[in-house]
């Protein structure tokens, strides 16, 4: 047949926690990020929907800006409604900000670029209210060696030492084009905010984690460098927790 119905495009931003949800890839058998919104959707909507998303999140990890997109036969969506109606349904710990029209063929997955924060926490007392979004790490950490770690990671090369999964992707080369460590509430957090174009599976954990064994004295900066030319991902450090993690910016 000819033609078919039309399709109207749409953009969702939303933010979620992710301590509850197996990563925004939907799973048989599990929760996720994909799986809530993709019913919620098909409900408000009465037809089946599949979405597209910037950043395929891992279980545990947050998000505060994240970007989906869809596609769909009804012709009467108001976007505002539809954002009302999608967090009536959806739990607690999601939630659409915004719904918008968006030009056909509009692509989530299509971001110029993605930037996530990590949260680092590093006073001697441990966290109470911020715990499901922080790494609590035990004993003394040096700035000054988790910055110049950090420098390392700046520009294009092959990421394969940072994740556990280089065999899955034809190719691990990626452009990160920031990379710095910040203080946060008078250094009660270090927060690391990196940015790329896309990230391979864990990159940014198992980065994270490595500075992390660099500042407290399990690997130098030479050594670390070294590893990150290398390529094996053994030759790297420990894999930071998923709590800390969340993206935080979208550019198309």
């Amino acid at each position: 047949m000819a033609g078919g119905p039309r399709l109207g495009t749409f953009r969702l931003d939303l933010a979620y926690e992710g301590t509850r949800f197996k990563g925004w890839a939907r799973q048989p058998g599990q929760r996720t990020v994909e799986g809530v919104l993709e019913e919620a959707l098909g409900t408000v909507l009465r037809e089946p929907v599949r979405v597209r998303v910037a950043g395929r999140t891992d279980a545990g990890v947050h998000a505060l800006a994240q970007v989906a997109s869809f596609a769909t036969t009804r012709g009467d969506v108001r976007p505002q409604r539809l954002r009302q109606g999608l967090n009536a349904l959806l739990p607690p710990d999601v939630a659409v900000s915004a719904v918008t029209p968006a030009a056909e063929g509009f692509d989530a997955r299509a971001a110029r670029s993605r930037t996530y924060r990590y949260r680092l926490w590093v006073p001697p007392v441990r966290p109470v209210h911020e715990r499901a979004y922080v790494w609590d790490v035990r004993g003394p950490v040096d700035v000054d060696l988790l910055r110049q770690a950090a420098k390392a990671l700046v520009g294009e090369r092959d990421f394969a030492a940072l994740t556990p999964s280089a065999r899955l992707y034809r190719s691990c080369v990626r452009e990160v084009r920031r990379a710095a460590w910040r203080p946060e509430d008078g250094g009660t957090e270090w927060c690391f905010e990196i940015t790329a174009g896309s990230f391979l599976h864990n990159m940014v954990r198992v980065a994270v984690g490595s500075m992390v064994d660099v500042a407290q004295g399990r690997l130098s900066v030479a050594r670390f460098e070294s590893a990150l030319a290398g390529g094996e991902r053994r030759a790297m450090g420990q894999t930071a927790p998923a709590r800390g993690l969340a993206l935080v910016a979208v550019e198309y």
